[in-house]
């Protein structure tokens, strides 16, 4: 089974800064870094694909995956960028958790106006694990919104601060 989930998410610079600080090793770069509490890497950037290895700590897990994980989680996160049309640029993500049963992918809408760009992620989450992977599914799908906000904070910072 498959949970589907939607996030928006809204950037106080324009789509064209969105779309710089995307096309950017520097900032892919911050976002491993600062993305979760445990520092996280860049491992490889191409200018329009980013492959991050990312650290989730347990303790930011649902309480009910926490009885089931003794570490943290060591996740692969591929992001392809798409090219900005006027205000607005399709991006497409994928991402698995090491030694786990857990993956998700999606796409995100990016549309600028005036000021301000909203991102709209459009989520699925896969668990295969029998009987439990339904349960677990909007969990994970719960804290994938989590990650598209605070990553969304980071792109505003990180704009702010160099562009």
């Amino acid at each position: 089974m498959t949970a589907r989930s939607e996030t928006t998410v809204t950037i106080n610079h324009p789509a064209q800064k969105v779309a710089q600080a995307y096309a950017s090793r520097e900032y892919w770069e911050y976002v491993a870094e600062h993305l979760s509490p445990e520092a996280g890497s860049l491992n490889e950037f191409t200018g329009n694909q980013a492959v991050l290895f990312e650290v989730l700590p347990t303790s930011i897990l649902p309480a009910a995956a926490q009885a089931m994980v003794s570490q943290d989680l060591k996740l692969k996160r591929v992001v392809n960028i798409g090219e900005l049309d006027g205000e607005r640029a399709t991006h497409t993500f994928t991402g698995d958790v090491k030694g786990t049963p857990v993956d998700f992918s999606g796409e995100i809408t990016m549309t600028g106006e005036g000021d301000t760009t909203t991102l709209a992620y459009d989520n699925e989450v896969k668990v295969d694990i029998p009987f439990m992977g339904a349960a677990l599914e909007p969990k994970v799908a719960d804290a994938l919104e989590e990650i598209s906000e605070n990553e969304a904070k980071l792109t505003e910072q990180w704009i702010s601060d160099n562009l």
